[in-house]
């Protein structure tokens, strides 16, 4: 399970969850003996971006939000954009509780982070729906 865990489920959703879900993932956290390695700290990074070539460029200095933390040998390291400490500590949190040892605990993670993934799936569909029903077909209008 650890493996198929490590391979389907990725963290970035934690960067578009609502703040509840991110206080949720973190009392989660609470219960296993997480050391915290690097308190959240903000700082600068430089954003690659890809142009309509798919060529590389640099976009800028961008704000980001880091921390690392430990469980059981293993480390966790999360980076969100902003000044969000929280989600970047839930997010450092998440990456140690999934490849950790407590089964039960990882359920728990790997569920709230399925349902949050399923929940903005949803809502970009329905942002999608609502965008589209905008679009124009200048084909079919007509003029004088």
């Amino acid at each position: 399970m650890e493996n198929l865990v490590q391979k389907q489920l990725s963290t970035t959703v934690i960067n578009d969850m609502c703040s509840e879900a991110v206080q949720e993932l973190l009392d989660l956290a609470k219960s296993a003996p997480i050391e915290i390695v690097s308190q959240p700290a903000a700082g600068l990074t430089m954003m690659h971006m890809l142009d309509a070539f798919d060529s590389e460029f640099l976009l800028g200095e961008v704000l980001v939000t880091s921390a690392q933390v430990a469980l059981d040998g293993e480390r966790g390291f999360g980076m969100v954009v902003g000044d969000d400490a929280p989600r970047a500590l839930a997010r450092a949190c998440t990456e140690v509780l999934i490849r950790g040892r407590d089964e039960i605990l990882k359920a728990r993670v790997v569920k709230l982070i399925e349902k949050e993934q399923q929940r903005i799936n949803e809502q970009r569909r329905s942002e999608e729906q609502l965008i589209a029903a905008t679009k124009v077909n200048f084909e079919l209008m007509t003029g004088d």
